[in-house]
């Protein structure tokens, strides 16, 4: 059964540079878990071991991400007092290691005087910068050398650098004109892949790279629709043709088509296709 709860470390190295803290962290052997891995700061985990299973990251506890990135090199970027937890069915070692980002070293990477930059949370990515800035730095914490605050903390400013261009790179893109093709392809088959589960527009923006408002503003420019309204528009689809095709009663077909109820599918289906379910089955077959 899956347990949600703080586990505790096989072993904890903690370092604190420029304002920014840093912990290399190993655990295991883990079983059935989810386990809290957001803070009251930005914080970019990056994973440098798994051995004996795998440890993935989640917006929710029982949900995996779809589309999610599979290499043992996966980085996940959770926004400050974002929620998230990293989940494993059975693993034996895990390392990685995490930064905790200030806002004043985000607004100069930046370089932007004004409040820190909004950054959304995205779980379970690759880039390979990234990733290699945070294993020399995990290296440096647990190896002391010469000159080590000096290469650290300009590890740490390279590192939010990298973190400040990958989110302007994404919000060009959706300032260009919309989601990339093959990104609203992604959101689309996903949508109509779960009509009938709880779809999460924050789980949407993460598989685009996304903050929350700019993937809705990429989308409407990609699809004339808001998420929301997009959405229940194909649920509607749905419900007609499952209501044309089948003799299943109303209240299955709202349960199936991911609507809360039969009175919530009939007020969406008058709204949008100006008739209710019932008048709308027996005007079509």
């Amino acid at each position: 059964m899956l347990r949600v709860a703080n586990t505790p470390y096989r072993s904890r190295v903690a370092a604190c540079w420029a304002n920014t803290d840093i912990e290399v962290l190993e655990l295991g052997p883990l079983s059935e878990i989810a386990r809290p891995i957001g803070s009251d700061r930005l914080t970019l985990r990056a994973a440098l071991r798994e051995t004996g299973g795998r440890i993935d990251a989640r917006l929710q506890p029982p949900r995996p991400l779809d589309n999610a990135y599979r290499g043992s090199d996966h980085l996940s970027l959770i926004a400050s007092n974002g929620e998230a937890y990293g989940h494993t069915d059975h693993i034996e070692q895990f390392r990685c290691v995490v930064v905790h980002f200030p806002d004043e070293l985000l607004r100069e990477a930046c370089e932007s005087e004004q409040a820190p930059p909004t950054l959304s949370t995205r779980l379970m990515f690759e880039h390979r910068a990234m990733w290699t800035l945070a294993d020399k730095l995990a290296m440096e914490c647990v190896t002391p050398g010469t000159g080590r605050r000096l290469y650290c903390e300009s590890l740490i400013g390279l590192l939010a650098v990298e973190i400040a261009r990958w989110r302007q790179s994404q919000t060009r893109a959706a300032n260009k004109g919309g989601l990339a093709p093959y990104r609203l392809r992604r959101v689309v088959d996903y949508i109509e892949s779960h009509l009938g589960a709880d779809i999460a527009l924050l789980e949407l923006a993460t598989m685009t790279e996304l903050s929350l408002p700019h993937f809705m503003r990429a989308f409407r420019a990609s699809t004339g629709e808001a998420p929301l309204r997009f959405i229940m528009q194909r649920r509607v689809k749905r419900a007609q043709s499952l209501l044309l095709e089948t003799d299943a009663p109303l209240i299955r077909i709202a349960h199936d088509c991911g609507f809360a109820d039969q009175a919530h599918m009939t007020t969406c289906f008058r709204r949008l296709a100006g008739t209710t379910p019932a008048r709308f089955r027996r005007d079509h077959t």
